[in-house]
Formats: structure tokens, C-alpha cells, sequence
């Protein structure tokens, strides 16, 4: 199964779990896991000429196993570049349960543009050729043979391949083979599998063929990092390394950021009364995330090549490879250098030890040497310096360091001084128990960037609705609203407010006792740091961010309650972080103070780590259900 092929099975299968499971603590299954479906055949073979282009075949047979997989399977999807490839489906055919063969009619084998071709006629070149299958239900057999033939190499005389039997179903039998010139060096990287170099009865041909045990699923884990992380798989690449990787995409991608007259003028104009180096820099990255719309093709379907950056200013949109190359040939217009970056935008967090370009690298973003500074402009909302969570941590390809030599880095990750969320509510209680409040929110980092996407998502005129929503999902029953600042304006600082009403949240007149009601506060506050800690032990690792969350709550009670106990404070640290928190009361007046820093040594949350961030959030979580008691 090929490594695209598995990200998108991978987001099927978390797709269709409960869309609130996330937002609730997981507990492990009373019940065995039983996959959607079972492979049970997976046959690949490439057969490589010596100027990198290839053929590759795959017959595959699934029997399925639930409704899931019913609905996963009854159609495969296989797409290509049309000016780099070609596919043929050379057969097709289900057997149903009961033993028949049904074939796939020619007219149900649909060739159509992708959705970002339809959209954006600059990519026409992208095809999807989709293969329905008939009389699909429990227990039937999906058989696939299909063809893709590489016409033309990506990179000029290179090859690379990634293969992936994903753990997460159960594959009673899988086999690849590489048929390649003896006279190219091939290097690979091969994990849970059998196998290596063989004897070739042909000395032209140097042959590699791996096999797969019968492997059975492992129950996937909601959160945990892709399963690529944890399959057997096999990679292999020309590349003798990672270095002429990135020289390859670089040797490609250059030419077409060159500084026209009409980029000159562009980049002066955006520039017009900015003097400072860096704040030209910024200008022109904002510039290209709010002007040029982000069309998302993956570097691994059709060429690497990006556009002329003239072409993306006039069409003004484009892919990230063009994002990359026009931020680069502006900035170059004023001087100021940058190079493209090759990550691995999924949650795949392991890089082979060989350098399969483009392969385990599917997005770009640009790196500018002189501030030390990495940049996305596809997250149109990116404050200049932030990068997406996804980004964190990543092992990235610089293609040139400033050097012009391409350079293996590792992407910075978030921090507490750094990544910052304060949010200060204000709560008076009625004396029917009813809450009124408002909340100012003030976002930095990571946590800016999250803010920004969540407002620019949201249509006008929806807030109070979704206000209403997440008021549910924290177990208090209202109404509310929110008052965004322009997401767009990446040179301030980005805040909002919040409005709330809890009628008769509180149970007056006393006695009782009550826990300090959350209102109505950030999308990212101390309460939603954990989402994933309900289960006591995890098999794989979980990518989980760092970062700060301050949170004051002034609470005005009425004069008539009578307090007659305070939640306790906390104090409690470890190697993972800490949580404070503090209760003090002058009159009627009361201040909750709580802060909770996450500090991790990288993006990804290992087992051992995961106990103590589990332990971090048990004090946290009881501390938030303290109960001021009340006369």
C-alpha cells in the first residue's frame, strides 16, 4: 500500500469515529478491534530504468469486514499526474460472499479531474481515476490489478518509493519487489519486514524483493501519531543522501523564482515606507498568506516543479511549492534571501534513513536564513514566525541553508515563553444563581495561530450558535456570543472577547456548594489541555503541544451568600510541566488564578512521558471541580 494510499485510509478510519470522541476521554474497548477489513494480498512490484522513470504494478485482495468497510472500499480512487504518468486498471472484480465473481464494468471505471484541478485550472494536470466496485457488503472480496507508469521522473535520472502496511488492519500476505539497473545505486530503509537484495539471473538487473509475515492489527489509538510511525515499510531512494535530495528539488524549483520586472515592482510596492529589513520581510509574508489562496496539491502527486512566481501573483493562488517561490523571488527582490523547506505536514513524525524526495516530504514552506526564521504562508492566518502545530518538531529538508547546500533540520516547537494563552473573565452572580460574564482572551504563538483559524472559519452571524455548542461541551447550559479581531491583520497581536449567561448556574439561596463555573473563555483553555489523558496507558506515542495557559476569573457573589469554605490551592510540578492555582476572596469578591505550563522536549508525548502528563492532568482536572461551599 503506498504512503498516500495510507494517509488517506489512516483519515477514513479516524473520520469515522464519533465526531465528539475527541473532545471526551477515551477508554479502551470492552471488545476485541476488528479492522473494516483484512488484506489479504498485496502484491508490488517496480520495475526501474536507469533515467528514473518506472513502471509499478499492485494487485491487491480485501475482504471486508464491517459496514465501515463497506463504505471505505466500494469505490479505490488512484491518482496521477497526466503528464508524468499514466494508470491502467488491468482488472477488476469483487467475489461476494457466496463465492461469485463480479466484474467491474469498464464504464464504472470513472476518470475525472481532482477537486483542486476543478477549482484552480493553473493544476489541470491532476487526475483521479476511480474504480466502483459492485455487490460490495460484509464478507465480500475486493481484487484490484492495476498499472501506474512513471513517463516522465520527477527528478531527472532519480527514483524513490515508500510502501506501508499499515498496522492498523490485519494483512495476511504482502510482498514488494524492485527490479532496477545494475548500474543505479539504490539505498534503502526497510522496518518489519523480510528481505533485501537477491540474486538476479540477469546482470544487467539488480533485484530486491521483501516479504511480510502475517501481521494482525493493532487497535489504533484516537491521537497517536500516524500509523506509518509504528508499519512495517520499506523505502528506497536513488538519492545517495539527503543533501542531493534537496540540491535535486532546489536545481528545479530556482529557476522559476526569478526576480521579473513586474515581481520588482510587486515587492517595492508592498514595501512602500518599511525600512527595516525584517518588517520588509514580514510585509511581503503577509502580503502572499492573505492575497494568493491556498490550493492544496500534495508535492507527491505531479511535478515538483513549482510556477513562474509571476504566473502565481497574477493567478493568485496556488500550491505551497508556489507560495514558497513567490515569497522567495519577492523577498529576493528586496535582498533578502530564503529557500524552501520539505516536511511532512501529516501526523507522520519518523524520517527514514535514506532520503525518499519527494516521498516522506508532501509540503513546503520557506525558511529565511538571516532571521533564523521559518514561515508558512498556506496557513494564510500564521502570524510571521509561526508555524502550524502539525509542523513542530518535524525533521525538514532545508534545500539551501544560505550555503547552497541542503541541510536535514529540526523544526522549532512550542514553549511557555513563547506560546502563550491569558484569558480574564469577569462573572457576577444574581441572586436567583444566574451568571452574567465576559471573558478577554489574548492569544500569542501556537495559540494565536489556533484563534486565527477558529475565528476566519466561522461565518458572520454564527457565533452565538457556536457559543451555545462549546458551553455544552463544558457541561454549563446558556447563552453566549464572540467578538473576534480581524484574523487577517498578522502584524497585531490577536484577541477576543467573550459574552455569557448561565441562568441559575448556581443553586441559591444556600446552602450548597458549587465549582467555579468555567464561562465562556478560550477555544484552547487549562480544561481542554488534556482531552486525550482518559486512558491510563497508551501503546503509541501521542503528539501533544507545549505552551502556557494563564486564566484569571473575577467572580462577584451576591452580598446575601455567605462563603464558608474556599477550594484549596494546588501546586504540583514535574518533568512535563506544572499546574498552580490560588482562591482568595476580599467581600464579595472572589479571584481564581490558575496556570498551567506544558513543557515537552519535542512534539510527540512517548509512553513513559505519557504517565506523567496523565498524572499533570488528574491534579488539574481536581482541581477544577473544587467546591466552594456556600451558606
Amino acid at each position: 500500500m503506498s504512503f498516500t494510499r495510507l494517509l488517506c485510509a489512516f483519515a477514513v478510519l479516524a473520520s469515522a469515529s464519533s465526531p465528539s470522541a475527541a473532545q471526551q476521554p477515551m477508554a479502551r474497548a470492552e471488545t476485541p478491534y476488528q479492522p473494516s477489513f483484512t488484506v489479504l494480498r498485496d502484491d508490488i512490484s517496480y520495475d526501474l530504468n536507469s533515467n528514473g522513470t518506472y513502471v509499478y504494478k499492485e494487485f491487491e485482495s480485501i475482504r471486508i469486514n464491517s459496514d465501515q468497510g463497506v463504505k471505505q472500499r466500494s469505490q479505490v480512487p488512484l491518482s496521477y499526474s497526466a503528464s508524468l504518468q499514466e494508470v491502467d486498471v488491468l482488472e477488476a472484480f469483487t467475489i461476494t460472499k457466496d463465492g461469485r465473481r463480479v466484474d467491474v464494468d469498464r464504464e464504472r471505471i470513472v476518470n475525472q479531474q481532482s477537486p483542486q484541478s476543478a477549482n484552480a485550472p493553473m493544476f489541470d494536470d491532476i487526475r483521479v481515476k476511480t474504480v466502483i466496485f459492485p455487490s460490495i457488503e460484509i464478507g465480500a472480496i475486493v481484487n484490484i490489478h492495476w498499472r501506474r507508469t512513471q513517463k516522465i521522473a520527477q527528478f531527472p535520472g532519480e527514483f524513490s518509493f515508500i510502501e506501508v502496511f499499515p498496522s492498523i488492519y490485519d494483512i495476511e500476505a504482502a510482498q514488494v519487489t524492485l527490479s532496477a539497473p545494475a548500474s543505479l545505486k539504490i539505498y534503502t530503509d526497510a522496518f518489519g519486514v523480510i528481505g533485501g537484495e537477491t540474486p538476479s539471473p540477469d546482470a544487467t538487473r539488480r533485484v530486491w524483493h521483501w516479504t511480510l509475515p502475517r501481521a494482525m492489527a493493532r487497535t489504533p489509538e484516537l491521537g497517536s501519531v500516524n500509523a506509518f510511525d509504528f508499519s512495517p515499510r520499506i523505502v528506497a531512494t536513488s538519492f545517495p543522501d539527503y543533501q542531493s535530495a534537496g540540491k535535486a528539488y532546489l536545481d528545479r524549483a530556482r529557476p522559476k523564482a526569478a526576480v521579473t520586472p513586474s515581481v520588482q515592482k510587486l515587492a517595492d510596492g508592498i514595501v512602500t515606507g518599511i525600512g527595516d529589513r525584517r518588517a520588509q520581510a514580514e510585509a511581503i509574508y503577509q502580503w502572499v498568506s492573505n492575497e494568493i489562496r491556498y490550493v492544496a496539491v500534495f508535492l507527491e502527486f505531479g511535478s515538483v516543479v513549482p510556477h513562474d512566481a509571476t504566473e502565481v501573483a497574477s493567478s493568485r493562488y496556488g500550491d505551497c511549492k508556489d507560495h514558497v517561490t513567490l515569497l522567495e523571488a519577492l523577498l529576493a527582490a528586496r535582498g533578502i534571501k530564503s529557500s524552501a523547506v520539505l516536511v511532512n505536514l501529516s501526523d507522520v513524525y519518523t524520517l527514514p534513513s535514506v532520503a525518499a524526495t519527494p516521498g516522506i516530504f508532501n509540503h513546503a514552506i520557506t525558511y529565511l536564513p538571516e532571521f533564523d526564521a521559518y514561515v508558512d504562508s498556506t496557513a494564510g492566518v500564521a502570524p510571521f514566525g509561526v508555524l502550524p502545530f502539525s509542523e513542530h518538531g518535524k525533521r525538514a529538508l532545508i534545500v539551501d541553508d544560505g550555503t547552497g547546500r541542503a541541510r536535514l533540520v529540526t523544526l522549532p516547537i512550542a514553549t511557555t515563553q513563547r506560546d502563550i494563552m491569558q484569558v480574564e473573565t469577569q462573572m457576577v452572580v444574581g441572586d436567583d444563581g444566574t451568571v452574567d460574564g465576559s471573558s478577554r482572551v489574548s492569544a500569542f504563538g501556537v495559540f494565536d495561530l489556533v484563534s486565527r483559524q477558529i475565528a476566519s472559519s466561522l461565518p458572520k452571524g454564527v457565533e452565538p450558535q457556536v457559543a451555545s455548542r462549546v458551553l455544552s461541551m463544558t457541561g454549563q447550559s446558556g447563552s453566549g456570543t464572540f467578538e473576534f479581531a480581524n484574523a487577517r491583520l498578522l502584524s497585531l497581536p490577536f484577541t477576543y472577547t467573550t459574552k455569557f449567561s448561565l441562568p441559575r448556574q448556581i443553586q441559591l439561596p444556600g446552602p450548597g456548594a458549587t465549582a467555579i463555573p468555567l464561562g465562556l473563555g478560550s477555544f484552547s483553555g487549562i480544561h481542554t489541555a488534556f482531552e486525550l489523558m482518559g486512558v491510563a496507558d497508551r501503546e503509541f506515542p501521542i503528539a501533544l503541544s507545549s505552551g502556557r495557559r494563564e486564566e484569571t476569573t473575577f467572580v462577584t457573589l451576591p452580598r446575601s451568600l455567605k462563603v464558608t469554605s474556599l477550594p484549596k490551592p494546588t501546586s504540583f510540578s514535574s518533568t512535563v510541566g506544572r499546574y498552580l492555582s490560588s482562591y482568595s476572596r476580599q467581600g464579595n469578591q472572589l479571584t481564581v488564578k490558575r496556570l498551567l505550563d506544558v513543557n515537552l522536549t519535542g512534539p510527540v508525548v512517548n509512553t513513559s512521558d505519557y504517565k506523567k502528563l496523565r498524572a499533570l492532568a488528574e491534579v488539574v482536572q481536581r482541581d477544577m471541580r473544587g467546591q466552594l461551599v456556600y451558606e
